[in-house]
């Protein structure tokens, strides 16, 4: 009965595994494929549609524009996660559970409804363009941040710090000097995966973009319109996909995904 259960347990996991897994895993080998259309399984490996996509202008030009959104935004929301994570790891009880929510509260609404809000809101104040996509994207990346500096920071002893103020530190000297240099792996990691959101986001950046700034997902998103163009798009998705498993094993080896979810 329990090696029943077992290879019971063990089927779930794998189904829900291909599941998941199995779309990308078809892209990224159709990405490959010498084929002039998508054909899977591929009849042959090229690196043609990877050629074609670094030669069309403006999935090049989406691409660069996503990596200067991602790296702007998720330096913004790495600082600003860093200075609310210093002020909840300060605080005790209930206030603490309070200022967590808030600060993790872009989590909990839907991409729609937050994309569409930031739009009425931009329009109302007359704000927009590379810079409002660049705010909302700070919005969204500053949880993920948040709960990995404040996990670097539970982790923190402050009699550290306390001891420094007492020799003459001041709290900007002691931060630089004492505090950052232990918990850097999580600000960097809370800096990476800021990065990743900001730089897999589509549903917020629907409403967001427009002519001369499009993100490099509402460029694939566009492509999807011309069946000829569904090799480039699978070329796009792996690059992507090889970028962010870069950085989510730099992320697991600082700091640990786990982490996140227990601070």
């Amino acid at each position: 009965m329990i090696r029943l259960g077992h290879i019971l347990q063990n089927t779930i996991a794998g189904i829900a595994f291909l599941l998941i897994l199995g779309p990308t895993i078809v892209v990224v080998l159709v990405s490959f494929s010498s084929a002039e259309t998508f054909t899977f399984p591929p009849p042959g490996l090229s690196l043609r549609w990877f050629v074609e996509f670094f030669q069309a202008d403006n999935m090049t030009s989406a691409f660069l524009f996503s990596m200067r959104v991602g790296a702007t935004s998720a330096v913004c929301a790495t600082v600003l996660a860093t200075l609310a994570a210093r002020f909840v790891v300060r605080q005790r009880g209930v206030t603490s559970g309070l200022l967590q929510s808030l600060f993790t509260a872009p989590l909990v609404f839907p991409a729609i409804i937050l994309g569409l809000a930031l739009l009425l809101f931009y329009r109302t104040i007359n704000f927009g363009g590379p810079g409002g996509l660049i705010l909302a994207h700070v919005l969204i990346g500053m949880p993920y941040a948040f709960r990995l500096v404040l996990a670097s920071l539970q982790s923190f002893n402050q009699t550290l710090e306390e001891a420094a103020q007492s020799l003459g530190a001041g709290p900007f000297r002691t931060f630089f000097l004492v505090t950052l240099p232990i918990i850097w792996p999580g600000v960097l990691s809370g800096g990476l995966f800021a990065f990743i959101v900001s730089f897999g986001e589509l549903n917020v950046a629907l409403f967001l973009t427009g002519p001369g700034y499009n993100t490099l997902p509402i460029e694939i998103f566009g492509y999807l319109q011309f069946p000829g163009r569904q090799l480039i798009i699978a070329a796009a998705s792996t690059l992507q996909v090889a970028m962010i498993i870069v950085l989510a094993l730099t992320i697991e080896r600082l700091v640990g995904l786990a982490r996140i979810g227990k601070s």
